[in-house]
């Protein structure tokens, strides 16, 4: 008896029956109004989520939990067992399966991931993952975020499960490339209860711009790659297809399903999306009934003209995903079940209330919870006031957070360059994107949580380059492309110098990584002691050494590629360092006031 076999058995003795209401909706390609719907042969139940990102414990509001791993676990358990076990819900086939999916981004830098980088301790998400027991799961950007040898050490951690992307090839990355064909596949088939089911995997094209996958080569042409695969499990008699996709958003998975034949069910990631529809009695986390996306499932029609639903969940462990499939004996979509269907909320409290796994709790969320309780109790210094670092903050304009950890990163190279034998640096710059945890930080103790959800990504290390002032025009560039309105993570927070953005002129452009025409949006820089590097919109024929991290100088963000030395030491102890050591534990209203100090002026607006 499987392990998972042990705790669905577990999971029915311990909830007794589910009595829901079902309701079917048929695909109008199939349905006609003179007669009843035909029976169907299979019914399947597929569980997914996505984007879990390392959030491990749950959140507490009103008093009620909602998310956490162990109780996560504990809700698939008791979907997966009320899927097949008992006489078949009227309007289900009498064979009925269950499969559990994850659509990609299962760790993310910040405190809880930091606990598993501790010595001794193990991947405390591959260890999740491994309880979740998910059949397939497709790779999101975040699993490169630390490189191929981290995502290694998950894959290795998880065991069991394989990883499924259709335009991925490891072959050119040594720490991947003996996985191939075992734990990294392009398509997977399970069988289940009968059937043979083909997943498909697909990864965002953007990999390489907003990750750091090493010499994983990502194939931009989605079409080609899913098709291919679709047809090889066609071919081999699967008639059941599943795309597991992580492209950032349901609206490149929308733009896709209408060029692919032979998809029957596609399960997105990374856009973050809420699927619900509160009104026919999906529960919801409070506060989120104003962030719904739209329903569930969304509708596509593929190539041959057969509707595909759409379906994805909010991540954070808060949902389960449920769609009921129901198949005829051809493997044709014949509509799913709407009474059954939807976001299956986790929580302590309510109707949909379920207990927490004992052991996962023991293994995973309580050791989890005792890290961060412990970061968060070791106070570094204390801000003086509110720092702006929230996303549309340190992304689209200058911030007091953006400002204070530019000026770490120019205080820590300053300090490390000459060991190095590297010149000083004259400017420090730190991506928008570096920036995380995304909420402000309130004037108060600053401790050392802060620091690492701040500054989360442990392999960020401090580096120094010196480049000709246009080069650092064109990185300066790249930041301003998505103004006025929110910018991407490329979005430059800077440090030693004062820099001008014209909104109005044109933008960079690239082609993936690489700039096809220059931009010309940044119209003045000039260094704190005087010197001008872009006066007019024009470069001055002088070089500049900046500090960055080396994932902005190593083309990150789609910045220009340029040769750099690190420092070895990261950007998140280099924040730590300059708020206990350099600012003497007291960040001030007068060094970071609110909006900053006119670094950066947009439009000949200093920030809000």
């Amino acid at each position: 008896m499987s392990v998972r076999t042990m705790r669905l058995l577990a999971a029915a003795a311990a909830t007794g029956s589910l009595a829901l209401a079902s309701t079917v909706a048929t695909s109008p390609a199939i349905a006609d109004s003179t007669r009843s719907a035909p029976r169907p042969d299979y019914t399947l139940t597929i569980l997914h989520n996505n984007d879990g990102e390392s959030v491990l414990l749950p959140r507490v509001i009103n008093g009620v939990e909602y998310g956490g791993i162990a109780r996560f676990v504990s809700k698939v358990d008791q979907l997966e067992s009320a899927a097949v076990r008992g006489r078949a819900p009227a309007g289900q086939a009498r064979q009925r399966g269950a499969v559990v999916l994850n659509s990609g981004d299962n760790f993310l830098a910040g405190l809880p991931f930091q606990a598993s980088r501790q010595p001794g301790a193990p991947f405390y998400d591959a260890e999740a993952v491994k309880a979740i027991d998910y059949d397939v799961l497709a790779i999101g950007n975040h699993e490169f975020d630390f490189g191929p040898e981290v995502f290694g050490e998950f894959v290795d951690g998880v065991g069991r499960a394989n990883f499924v992307s259709a335009n991925l090839d490891f072959s050119g990355e040594p720490v991947l490339a003996d996985k191939v064909g075992r734990e990294l596949l392009r398509s997977e088939i399970i069988r289940e209860r009968g059937e043979r089911i083909g997943i498909v995997g697909l990864t965002t094209p953007t990999l390489p711009q907003i990750s750091s996958p090493g010499g994983v080569v990502v194939d931009p042409d989605l079409v080609t790659a899913a098709q291919t695969e679709i047809d090889r499990l066609t071919h081999r008699g699967v008639d059941k297809i599943i795309l597991v996709s992580h492209l950032q958003g349901l609206s490149s998975e929308l733009a896709l399903i209408p060029q692919l034949s032979g998809i029957d069910v596609v399960i997105g990631g990374g856009g973050g999306e809420l699927l619900a529809d509160p009104a026919q009695g999906d529960q919801l986390v409070p506060g989120d009934e104003t962030t719904v996306f739209g329903s569930y499932p969304l509708v596509a029609t593929n190539a041959d003209g057969v509707r595909v639903p759409v379906v994805t969940t909010e991540g954070n462990y808060k949902y389960v995903g449920r769609l009921v499939v129901d198949f005829d004996r051809d493997g044709e979509v014949l509509g799913w079940d709407e009474g059954l269907s939807g976001p299956q909320i986790v929580t302590s409290s309510g109707p949909a209330a379920v207990g927490e796994d004992r052991r996962v709790r023991r293994n995973i969320q309580d050791p989890v919870a005792a890290y961060v309780a412990g970061a968060t109790a070791n106070v570094l210094a204390q801000t003086q006031v509110d720092l702006q670092c929230q996303r549309n903050d340190v992304r689209r304009a200058e911030s007091n957070c953006g400002n204070l950890m530019a000026d770490s990163m120019l205080a820590a190279a300053t300090r490390l360059a000459p060991a190095f034998g590297v010149p000083v640096p004259q400017v420090g710059f730190q991506n928008g994107g570096g920036i995380r945890g995304e909420v402000d930080v309130l004037a108060g103790p600053f401790t050392e949580a802060t620091a690492f959800q701040l500054a989360a990504f442990s392999t960020n290390f401090v580096s120094v380059a010196t480049v000709p002032a246009e080069t650092f025009r064109q990185i300066l560039e790249e930041g301003a492309v998505g103004l006025p309105a929110a910018a991407d993570g490329g979005f430059v927070q800077i440090a030693g110098a004062r820099y001008t953005i014209d909104t109005t002129l044109p933008a960079r452009q690239t082609v993936g990584s690489e700039q096809s025409v220059p931009g010309q949006r940044i119209t003045s820089v000039v260094l704190d002691d005087g010197t001008v590097l872009v006066a007019d919109g024009v470069a001055a024929d002088v070089d500049v050494t900046i500090a960055s991290n080396n994932f902005s100088l190593n083309g990150g963000d789609a910045y220009p590629v340029v040769p750099f030395t690190a420092l070895g030491e990261s950007y998140t102890q280099a924040l730590i360092t300059y708020v206990s050591q350099d600012l003497g534990g007291v960040i001030s209203a007068a060094d970071y006031p609110v909006a900053g100090e006119g670094r950066i002026v947009i439009n000949g607006v200093p920030a809000p």
